[in-house]
């Protein structure tokens, strides 16, 4: 016993002994420029937000951009946009035509990041029906609205929705509606809002429909499947249509809109 006890203490020193404290270095994540514009068919401000990923560790808060050059450009002409802080660059009263392809470029810090985009053509709301409906396992009792519109024939659309109920809206980043008519080209589109749920009598509902294309429903789609949270794999980055690794995407719509008031 007393040669095991020994034995124990000639360990414990040899263990303490050979103790160093290893101090590693952590590099930084690969920091992102982000960028997040959304040009819209007409006469409209065209804005453009730029920020930059934060830290893994530490503060993880996006940076700010305030030293870019932003420019839009027609094939022709080329528009600066103004720096108006915050991260904010504007181009006030530009009009962007149906069937025109811009292409946005921005150069940070010495990158350069561009994406184009060819502004769709409005696809018109036709109208705007409801029904009532009693209280069931999917809704509440009131009256459900339904969009119909008539998807254009040989080509490809793509839609987001916007449903506003008296003063709560439905369809923004946290609850997307999102639509393509891969089932339903050139055909009569009867879309119920289930998810605004329903309005009530003398609510006014209003229904945006915004066409737009591809690379915008895609980064929407993946928006929604990282705020989902998907079957608990780690979320990804949205697949966006800027070149040079920036995040974000350059979005373009075509907005129709309508309104009823719920009658008896």
């Amino acid at each position: 016993m007393k040669n095991l006890i020994i034995a124990l203490s000639a360990l414990a020193i040899t263990v303490s002994s050979c103790r160093k404290i290893i101090d590693i270095e952590l590099e930084e994540g690969d920091k992102k420029t982000v960028i997040e514009a959304s040009l819209y068919e007409g006469t409209n401000d065209f804005r453009v937000k730029i920020t930059q990923t934060g830290n893994f560790f530490g503060d993880n808060s996006p940076v700010i951009i305030n030293n870019a050059t932003v420019n839009l450009s027609d094939g022709v002409s080329t528009f600066p946009l103004s720096f108006t802080g915050n991260g904010n660059y504007y181009l006030l009263n530009f009009n962007a035509v149906s069937g025109t392809e811009y292409t946005l470029t921005v150069d940070e810090n010495g990158n350069s990041f561009e994406a184009s985009v060819t502004v769709p053509t409005l696809v018109p709301i036709d109208t705007i029906t409801y029904q009532f409906v009693p209280d069931n396992i999917f809704t509440d009792e009131g009256y459900l609205s339904q969009l119909e519109f008539d998807d254009p024939a040989g080509e490809k659309n793509f839609y987001r929705l916007f449903v506003t109920i008296a003063e709560s809206t439905y369809g923004g980043i946290e609850d997307l509606i999102l639509l393509d008519d891969g089932f339903t080209d050139g055909n009569r589109v009867e879309f119920p809002t289930f998810v605004a749920g329903v309005a009530q009598l003398n609510d006014t509902v209003k229904i945006e429909l915004h066409s737009c294309d591809e690379a915008t429903l895609t980064y929407l789609e993946g928006v929604d499947a990282v705020l989902g949270g998907g079957n608990g794999a780690p979320p990804a980055n949205p697949d966006g249509n800027f070149n040079n690794g920036a995040l974000g995407n350059f979005n373009v719509y075509a907005v129709s809109e309508k309104t009823v008031v719920i009658v008896p």
